[in-house]
C-alpha cells in the first residue's frame, strides 16, 4: 500500500507544471520522514502536502497563501506561510489544524529547494492539545525546472 501511494502521488505530481516533490525530515507524528509535494500557483500561492508511514499514516494539507523572495535583488531565498489540517490515521487517530512558516532557498544551477519551516498543530479530535514544537527540514526536486 505504501508503494503503492507514493507511486501514485509522483506519477500525478509529473503531470503538473512547475511542482515539486521530495523529502520533509523533522517531527511529523510518530514518523521523523514524510514524502513532501508542492503544487505551485500562478498567483504566489500553492499547496503544500505531506504523507509519512510508520505505526499508522499521517498527512497534512497546508494551503501557503504567501510565497515571496527575501530579498527582490536574490529571488533564491523565499518566504512562506499557511494553514491547513493534518491527521494521524492510527492508534490513537488525530485531527488537527496547523499553521505553517518557513524559509527556502532554491538552488540556481539546478532543480532542488531546501527549506525548512515550524508547523505548530492544533490537535482537535481524540484529544484536544497543541504541539508546537514541530520543526522540519525539507529537500525537494522542482520537476519541469531547466
Amino acid at each position: 500500500m505504501k508503494k503503492i501511494i507514493t507511486i501514485l502521488f509522483f506519477v500525478l505530481s509529473t503531470q503538473l507544471f512547475s511542482q515539486e516533490i521530495g523529502v520533509r525530515l523533522g517531527s511529523f507524528g510518530d514518523s521523523n520522514v514524510a514524502v513532501d509535494g508542492i503544487v505551485n500557483f500562478d498567483d504566489q500561492t500553492r499547496l503544500h502536502g505531506d504523507i509519512t508511514f510508520g505505526n499508522g499514516i499521517g498527512a497534512n494539507l497546508l494551503y501557503d497563501f504567501k510565497v515571496k523572495p527575501l530579498n527582490e535583488n536574490n529571488p533564491s531565498f523565499q518566504y512562506y506561510f499557511g494553514v491547513g489540517i493534518g491527521t494521524f490515521i492510527g492508534d490513537p487517530f488525530i485531527l488537527g489544524v496547523n499553521g505553517e512558516t518557513g524559509v527556502e532557498y532554491l538552488l540556481k544551477n539546478t532543480p532542488i529547494t531546501f527549506g525548512l519551516d515550524w508547523r505548530p498543530q492544533l490537535n482537535i479530535i481524540t484529544k484536544t492539545s497543541i504541539d508546537i514544537l514541530r520543526f522540519g527540514l525539507n529537500i525537494r526536486y522542482r520537476i519541469n525546472e531547466l
